[in-house]
């Protein structure tokens, strides 16, 4: 949930900030565009190759609201956006 807001097709709207944000406090990231399952789905990859997923919740409500990690076999990757 972001707020009281579902996080669906909110990934690009949260990432592309967060990656901003990340960036100002001396994190690298880069802004992934790719796919889990039939969705279009953006996402975070940190230099040590994790990725960070702020909307992780749309996809798998028994997993976590954030997820930081390895990144996951159903997570497709299409292109790097930045």
């Amino acid at each position: 949930m972001l707020g009281k807001k579902q996080p669906h097709l909110m990934c690009f709207a949260v990432s592309w900030p967060l990656q901003a944000y990340l960036k100002s406090v001396g994190i690298d990231t880069e802004l992934i565009e790719g796919s889990c399952g039939d969705a279009e789905h953006y996402w975070l990859r940190l230099q040590d190759g994790r990725i960070l997923d702020a909307t992780a919740d749309q996809f798998n409500n028994a997993g976590p609201k954030v997820y930081l990690g390895e990144q996951p076999d159903y997570y497709k990757l299409n292109r790097r956006a930045r």
